[in-house]
Order: C-alpha cells, then sequence, then structure tokens
C-alpha cells in the first residue's frame, strides 16, 4: 500500500511535517492572498467576487492547518497534496470559465502555487508522495489548456495584462515543472535516507537514543490508557574495556554486533530495542508484566553467553529490570531503578540479571538465589 511505512521514525516525521507544512501553506496562502489584494485595489479591480475567492482560500488554508493536528492517519499527505493541486487548478479552470484564458495559462501567482506543492510535497520523507503531486501538477496544467483551447482560439487572444499564448512559453513552463518535481523526488529520497540514518546505529543496525525515547513516550501513553504495564531492562557488556584492551577494538566491535543480534532474535516484534550507549542496551517490554519480563532478560543473557562465549574471550552481560508504573512515574525514574539493579549484578559477580523481589538473582555458580 502507498500509506503503509514500516519505519516508525518516518511515521513520526512525516507527521510532524504535515504540521509543519499546513502552518507554511497558511502563511503563503495568507500572504499571497493580501498581496493579490492590495495590487488589484491599486489597479481598481478589486471586485465582490474576488474577495469572496480570497476568503475561500484563507478558509481552505485554516481547515488544512487544523485537521493535522486532529488526524495524523497515513493518507493524510496524499490528500492535502492533492487538494493542493487541485485547487490550483481549479482556481485556473475559473478563469476559463470566466472567459480569461490568456490569465489562466500565463497566470503566474497560481502557477506557481503548483511548484509550492510540488517542492513541500517533499519533506513528507516519501518519494512517492513528490512524483504523484508532480505528474498531478503537469496533468492539471495540461489540462486546463487543453479546456482552454477547446473553448476559445488561444492565437486571436490578447490581453493587457497577462500578453498572448505563445507555445515556446507554454512548453517552457511544463518543462520546468517536470524538472521540479524530478528535483523534490531527488530531495525526498534523499531526506528519507539521512532520517533513517539518523535514527539508527550504524555498528548495529539497532535504534538509538533519541528515537527509542520518542517511541518509549508513545509506548508510555498507551500504556497509561489501557492500564497496563511497561518492563525495562537495561543490558551492559561486563568489563567490555578491558575486553577492548585485551583483543583489539574492532574485536570490541564484532562482540557488540553480536550481542545486538542475539538480542534482535529474542525480543518480539513489539518489544522496542535500542543500543543506548556504548556497551549499553535497553530494551523494553510493553504489556509484558515485570516478572515475566525478568525470565525473558534472563533468557537473552543465558542465550548471549552461549553465544559470545567461545575462543576463550568470555564475552557475557549484566541486566536490571523495571517497570512502570511500580518504579516510577516517568522513564527517567523507571530506567534509574533498572540502572541501580543493574550495577547491583555487577557488584554481586557479573553475568546476571537482578530485578525487583521476588525475583532470583543468579549467583556466580549458577545456583539462583534470593535479591
Amino acid at each position: 500500500m502507498l500509506t503503509d511505512e514500516a519505519d516508525p521514525a518516518l511515521v513520526r516525521a512525516r507527521q510532524s511535517s504535515e504540521r509543519l507544512l499546513a502552518t507554511v501553506r497558511l502563511a503563503i496562502i495568507a500572504l499571497l492572498v493580501t498581496a493579490n489584494a492590495l495590487v488589484l485595489a491599486w489597479m481598481g479591480q478589486l471586485h465582490p467576487r474576488t474577495l469572496a475567492m480570497s476568503a475561500a482560500v484563507l478558509v481552505y488554508g485554516l481547515v488544512l492547518f487544523l485537521v493535522p493536528r486532529r488526524v495524523t492517519a497515513a493518507w493524510l499527505p496524499w490528500v492535502t497534496s492533492a487538494m493542493d493541486v487541485l485547487c490550483a487548478t481549479g482556481v485556473l479552470l475559473l478563469l476559463v470559465a470566466m472567459k480569461m484564458p490568456i490569465a489562466a495559462i500565463n497566470n503566474r501567482v497560481t502557477f506557481e502555487t503548483y511548484f509550492v506543492a510540488v517542492t513541500i510535497s517533499a519533506l513528507r520523507f516519501d518519494w512517492r508522495l513528490s512524483a504523484f503531486t508532480a505528474a498531478l501538477s503537469v496533468a492539471g496544467y495540461l489540462g486546463v489548456t487543453a479546456y482552454a483551447a477547446l473553448r476559445f482560439d488561444l492565437f486571436d487572444i490578447q490581453s493587457v495584462q497577462m500578453g498572448s499564448f505563445v507555445p515556446v512559453q507554454f512548453v517552457n513552463r511544463l518543462v520546468v515543472l517536470v524538472g521540479n518535481g524530478v528535483a523534490a523526488v531527488a530531495v525526498a529520497r534523499w531526506a528519507r535516507y539521512l532520517r533513517l540514518m539518523v535514527g539508527t546505529d550504524q555498528l548495529t543496525g539497532l535504534l538509538q537514543r533519541r528515537p527509542f525515547l520518542e517511541r518509549i513516550e508513545e509506548e508510555l501513553a498507551r500504556a497509561d490508557l489501557a492500564r497496563t504495564t511497561l518492563s525495562i531492562a537495561i543490558f551492559d557488556v561486563d568489563e567490555f574495556h578491558e575486553f577492548n584492551r585485551r583483543f583489539g577494538h574492532a574485536e570490541g566491535d564484532r562482540a557488540l554486533v553480536q550481542v545486538a543480534e542475539q538480542l534482535k532474535l529474542g525480543v518480539r516484534t513489539t518489544d522496542l530495542l535500542a543500543r543506548y550507549g556504548g556497551e549499553e542496551f535497553v530494551v523494553a517490554f510493553p504489556r509484558l508484566d515485570v516478572q515475566l519480563a525478568a525470565k525473558r532478560v534472563e533468557a537473552l543473557r543465558a542465550a548471549i553467553e552461549q553465544a559470545l562465549n567461545k575462543d576463550g574471550q568470555g564475552v557475557t552481560v549484566s541486566a536490571g529490570v523495571a517497570s512502570w508504573p511500580a518504579d516510577g512515574q516517568d522513564f527517567e525514574a523507571v530506567l534509574k531503578s533498572a540502572d541501580e539493579r543493574l550495577y547491583a549484578a555487577k557488584a554481586s559477580g557479573r553475568n546476571m540479571v537482578i530485578g525487583p523481589l521476588p525475583l532470583p538473582v543468579r549467583s556466580v555458580a549458577g545456583e539462583p538465589t534470593s535479591a
């Protein structure tokens, strides 16, 4: 589906950009309407129908300013982009219907609205949307010209303000509009790439801290609304600096990649996994009781020990587990509790998981003891 987007970071970015574009659109409309009214008033051509059209355009901009603040559906950018183009096309068709075909074809202000619609579509991180907007703009302008040519002999009409129909100028306009569409597609593709790069750790391919924090706030809001729990686990590679000193940073990077792979294999698709910094990893378990989450974390710890405890390197991890709302009313408080338990696991001999009581703690010898 055209409206589907697998990456949550891009979904959030697109929703934010939609609100930004709504603000920009309203500002541009207000500026153009004001400038047009002043020019027409100076020329003595400010008629009631012109004022009515200007008011309708302002209402249109205001409606599209308010909608993104209430609607976050994936189809919204497609609809608003199409409406921007169709509104510009509608104004040009209205000029033709008012027996002003040259004013429609040679119109500068309304025609340049196509460029605005195509250009701002690139800020939505979807090249398909930019291509769609550009194609719709070209089709709209061609349709207006064809409609005018069917009703009038364009070569016999002269306008004092708008000049005459010149085929070369018409073709140039189309070429520039197509070029703008190609540029917008390229910008959208590059913006998407940069947004994904910003949110992804290059070494492990996991989420970075900032996008993880954005998503965890969303999960907390959902948990609060549904009155469910949210468990958090923080992992830390044991004695990682010593490991780097003994085997080198290249081996250290390889170990981090292997830890990340084991974590990815062991979490659910609904869980959130991130490299939180250095040798630290964080997992959020939505709608999972903390005791069940602790058992999952222990299984992850064991899988990492088995997979990486080879060649005498002995890579292991320690982890602390906490939950919302039992360990705090916000993510920072819950993470602090998990971090304190992580350091308790380190102090108790490493290679173990500590969570809230009555979670058993794995001893160095492998036998469970009381937390």
